[in-house]
């Protein structure tokens, strides 16, 4: 088999689409860590990895379609089981692997990649929160001009009656 042939080059994107996933796994882990620790820089950095990472991955999967529909077969993950079965021997096995890898790390990326949401979402919220607060001059805890805490807009001393 050439490296032109068909049949390689879609192992040869398997392969890529698998470490793609597990790279792309580790990204959103990186992205997890920055946003525990609100690192604004690395974030800034890490959307565009983000979405050259996901147009990688699209491309790829677009192509694992494109030959699995030229296969005759449905262009899912039935018509992927359908082909791994048609493999032979220790080969069949390894491609078997390579594609449950695949699934292993679309499947940690994906709910992940929903618990980073779900961070973003909260801070998200918090903020508006905050800024709506700010907006609305409701002001929780003032130190007054003497120094002293004062609660709310009516400046009331906390401690005097």
């Amino acid at each position: 088999m050439s490296p032109a042939d068909p049949r390689s080059r879609f192992i040869s994107d398997l392969q890529a689409e698998a470490a793609a996933f597990a790279d792309f796994f580790e990204l959103l882990r990186s992205e997890q860590a920055a946003l525990a620790v609100r690192d604004i820089e690395a974030l800034l950095q890490i959307g565009p990895a983000k979405t050259e990472r996901i147009t990688a991955l699209n491309d790829l999967a677009r192509r694992r379609a494109a030959y699995l529909t030229g296969q005759a077969l449905p262009a899912d993950r039935d018509g992927m089981a359908r082909w791994l079965a048609l493999q032979d021997g220790s080969e069949g096995i390894a491609l078997a692997a390579v594609w449950q890898r695949l699934l292993d790390a679309a499947a940690r990326s994906q709910a992940l990649n929903r618990e980073n949401g779900v961070l973003i979402e909260t801070r998200l919220q918090h903020n508006q929160q905050l800024l709506s607060a700010l907006a609305s001059g409701a002001q929780p805890s003032l130190y007054g001009p003497d120094g002293q805490t004062r609660m709310g807009s009516a400046g009331r001393i906390l401690g005097k009656v």
